[in-house]
C-alpha cells in the first residue's frame, strides 16, 4: 500500500510537467492559440497542484529516514515543483489579463476617435513577447523548471541503474509520453473549437509521444539487464510481478507505438475525428504502462 501514493504522485507530476512541455513546445512556437493554451494550461495547473498536495501528504519518509541525498533531492523536488507551478500560473495569468487589457484600450481609443483600429490580438495570437515582455522570458522557464522537477523527484529515491541515471531517465520519457498524450488530446477536441487551426502542431506533439514511447523501449531492456540493476530485484521483477511487467510492455509501449503511428497517418489525411479517437487509445494506454510502471518500481526497485 505504501507504493500507491508515491506512484499517484509521479502519475500527478508527470502528467503536469510532461504536458506543459510539450504544450509549451507549440505555444512558444506560435502554432497554438492563445485559448488552448489557456485551457490545456489550466489542466495541468490543477494537475501540478494536486501532485504537490499529494507529496506534502504522504511524504517519502522510509527513503528520507536512511539517505541524505534522498533528503537534499526531496528538498530540491519540493522547490522546483513549487516553483514550476507558480511560474506557470503567472504565465496563464498574463497570458489572460494583458490581451484583455489592450482590446480595453483599444475599444476605449475607438469610443474616443470613432475610427476603427487595427486589432492587437487573435486567438492564434501574437507571440508572447509581444504581448507582455516578461512573458517572452517566463515563458522558456515555465517547461525548463517543469524539467527539473521532475529529474529532482526521480532522484529522491533513485536506483543505482546506469549509475543512477535509470530512474530520472524512465520517469522523463514517461513524462514527456504521458503528457504528450494528453495535451495531444486536448488538441484534437480544439479543432472542434478552431477548424482552420493547422494539423502541424498536432503532429508535432504525437511526434513527440512517439519518440517518447521509442526511447522508453530502448531503455527498458538497458535499466533491466544493465549495470547497477541488483540480481534479486530483477528476479522479483521476472517472477512475482512478471504479469505487470507484461502489462507495462503490451499495453504501455507496444500497443500505443501502433496507435501514435496510426494518428500520425489519420492526423495528415485531417481525418482529426479517427485521431483523436486513436488519441483517447493512446493516452488511455500510456497512462496504464506509467501506472505499472511506477508500482513496479516502489515494489521491486527497477525502474523499467
Amino acid at each position: 500500500m505504501t507504493a500507491i501514493p508515491a506512484a499517484a504522485f509521479f502519475l500527478f507530476l508527470e502528467a503536469a510537467a510532461g504536458g506543459t512541455i510539450a504544450l509549451f513546445w507549440v505555444h512558444l512556437r506560435n502554432e497554438v492559440g492563445r485559448g488552448f493554451t489557456l485551457f490545456t494550461g489550466a489542466a495541468f495547473l490543477i494537475i501540478g497542484a494536486l501532485a504537490i498536495w499529494l507529496r506534502a501528504t504522504f511524504p517519502p519518509s522510509a527513503a528520507l529516514a536512511l539517505s541524505a541525498t534522498g533528503r537534499l533531492w526531496f528538498s530540491v523536488e519540493r522547490w522546483t515543483t513549487i516553483a514550476f507551478i507558480l511560474l506557470l500560473a503567472v504565465y496563464l495569468t498574463a497570458l489572460y489579463v494583458v490581451p484583455r487589457r489592450r482590446r480595453g484600450r483599444d475599444q476605449a481609443k475607438i469610443g474616443r476617435n470613432g475610427v476603427a483600429t487595427r486589432p492587437t490580438h487573435t486567438d492564434s495570437g501574437p507571440r508572447p513577447a509581444e504581448l507582455w515582455r516578461p512573458l517572452a522570458v517566463i515563458g522558456p522557464l515555465v517547461p525548463l523548471m517543469a524539467l527539473c522537477a521532475v529529474w529532482s523527484a526521480a532522484l529522491v529515491d533513485a536506483s543505482a541503474q546506469l549509475f543512477g541515471l535509470g530512474t530520472p531517465l524512465a520517469v522523463l520519457a514517461g513524462a514527456l509520453a504521458l503528457g504528450s498524450a494528453l495535451t495531444g488530446l486536448s488538441l484534437g477536441h480544439w479543432y472542434l473549437v478552431s477548424p482552420t487551426l493547422s494539423i502541424q502542431p498536432l503532429v508535432r506533439v504525437n511526434f513527440l509521444c512517439l519518440g517518447a514511447i521509442v526511447a522508453q523501449l530502448f531503455l527498458l531492456p538497458i535499466l533491466m539487464f544493465g549495470p547497477g540493476t541488483a540480481a534479486d530485484a530483477l528476479h522479483s521483477l521476472l517472477t512475482d510481478y512478471l504479469l505487470f511487467l507484461g502489462v507495462r510492455v503490451v499495453f504501455g509501449l507496444l500497443v500505443p507505438l501502433g496507435a501514435t503511428v496510426m494518428t500520425w497517418r489519420t492526423a495528415r489525411i485531417r481525418s482529426l475525428d479517427s485521431a483523436t479517437g486513436l488519441l483517447y487509445i493512446v493516452a488511455a494506454l500510456v497512462l496504464a504502462g506509467e501506472i505499472a510502471a511506477r508500482a513496479l518500481f516502489f515494489l521491486t526497485g527497477v525502474a523499467t
